[in-house]
């Protein structure tokens, strides 16, 4: 498994039950792109593609794209 640096967003795609074909699609970008964006291999979010997962997952820009995560006691 690659190492991933955007892991709230990770988690939140996984817990709506979203793909990372559906994501990429709402996105309009392919797979494999999305992929690389999520690992922070070569690629980043731009803001318009932050804005539309900020409005998904109902997560403020800054909370869904940091790189630590915080856990709830």
């Amino acid at each position: 498994m690659q190492k991933i640096k955007y892991w709230n967003l990770y988690i939140c795609y996984k817990e709506k039950g979203y793909t990372q074909k559906q994501l990429a699609k709402l996105l309009s970008i392919s797979p494999q792109r999305l992929s690389l964006k999520i690992i922070g291999k070569d690629a980043d979010f731009t803001m318009p593609e932050a804005r539309k997962l900020s409005e998904l997952f109902d997560k403020p820009i800054d909370e869904l794209f940091s790189t630590s995560i915080k856990v709830n006691s």
